[in-house]
């Protein structure tokens, strides 16, 4: 018994400060094995400390930097995963990289929720392409994985999109943006354009122009008259009016004419009763006075109006030959030419896919 224990404390003083070899004198590292037997008689290597999911996640406590490299083997996925052990989604070795467990064989650089682009075109070693699908396809620890990220319902969709880092305003995920511009017009700046006036102002002949409407007098006033009226020819001036028979007499007016001898015994007096128009017996008489040959008569005066009034206009004025008809402050439009096509706000671009981390 005591030589037992002599040997037990040496083979630990071994261990403590000395590089240790099993199944081998000469260890050449800290910790050395050799196989025992390699005819293929006994099964050899080395076997870590084998876990469920849910035991590594147990004991999340217990690993923080210091526990940084511990390597186990997980013999299951872990049911409702924690942020350590969120890619713990099948069996196999994993290591503790001091924040969370990474898979063995995986890219040492790896981690949930990285992004890659790719010429892939399918799912592959826990990637998935970022197409918005519902986050219930995925596979089980794809979907704890997901949640874990904050996603909820579907992934994000990143087809013919770019990827830009979010401000402090944005949701992680989040999209926006467009890859074609329309201009409005408060987008131009402000620029005058040089144009051709399009229209003929050219009369096509001799036309003329209608004027419609009325002059308004400017208060009560008169019109004055000046000119002559001329005559049709000869003619005669019938007797005024106060040579006409007294009430109660018949027969026409007359001129009595003085001096004359016609139908007056050639005394060229007059003779008879002025109070009746027969005593003369047409002696000295006549009903109208005699032609003096084409003559006119003149006017000069004023009509007078009779308050204010108006004078209706409805005439044409008559153009006597071709013209043209100027323009002074008129609005044009002038067509820009232009079709109103959206601009590509795109750069020249690869076509790839993008993918997301979310474990297998």
């Amino acid at each position: 018994m005591k030589k037992s224990f002599i040997l037990m404390t040496s083979v630990l003083s071994s261990l403590f400060f000395a590089q240790v070899g099993i199944n081998t004198p000469t260890p050449q590292a800290t910790f050395d094995v050799v196989a025992k037997k390699t005819d293929g008689t006994t099964s050899e290597g080395i076997i870590a400390p084998r876990l469920t999911g849910n035991q590594i996640k147990s004991a999340d406590a217990q690993y923080d930097s210091p526990q940084t490299g511990t390597l186990v083997y997980a013999m299951d996925a872990v049911n409702g995963a924690t942020t350590k052990t969120v890619n713990i989604t099948t069996a196999g070795y994993y290591y503790f990289d001091g924040k969370i467990w990474q898979k063995m064989g995986n890219n040492p650089s790896t981690f949930t929720g990285d992004i890659k682009h790719s010429a892939r075109v399918a799912d592959h070693g826990g990637w998935y392409l970022l197409n918005g699908r519902a986050i219930s396809s995925l596979p089980a620890a794809a979907q704890i994985a997901a949640a874990s990220l904050g996603f909820a319902g579907t992934i994000p969709n990143a087809t013919d999109r770019v990827l830009k880092t979010k401000t402090a305003a944005e949701a992680m995920a989040a999209t926006g943006g467009t890859n074609t511009i329309s201009i409005a017009r408060t987008n131009l700046p402000a620029f005058n354009f040089a144009g051709t006036l399009s229209g003929d102002m050219t009369a096509a002949g001799a036309h003329t122009h209608t004027v419609t409407g009325s002059a308004a007098a400017n208060g009560q006033h008169t019109h004055s008259i000046s000119g002559s009226t001329n005559a049709a020819g000869n003619h005669r001036h019938a007797p005024h009016e106060s040579s006409r028979p007294r009430p109660g007499r018949s027969g026409a007016a007359l001129f009595l004419f003085g001096n004359s001898t016609l139908g007056n015994n050639g005394t060229g007096n007059y003779s008879g009763n002025f109070m009746y128009e027969t005593a003369w017996g047409g002696v000295g008489a006549a009903s109208t006075t005699g032609i003096s040959g084409n003559h006119a008569h003149s006017l000069s005066g004023s009509a007078v109006a009779s308050g204010n009034h108006g004078h209706t206009l409805n005439i044409s004025a008559a153009q006597a030959a071709n013209h043209t008809h100027s323009l002074a402050n008129v609005n044009v439009t002038v067509p820009s030419g232009g079709t109103g096509a959206t601009l590509d706000n795109r750069s020249p671009y690869l076509v790839v896919n993008t993918y997301i981390y979310l474990g297998e």
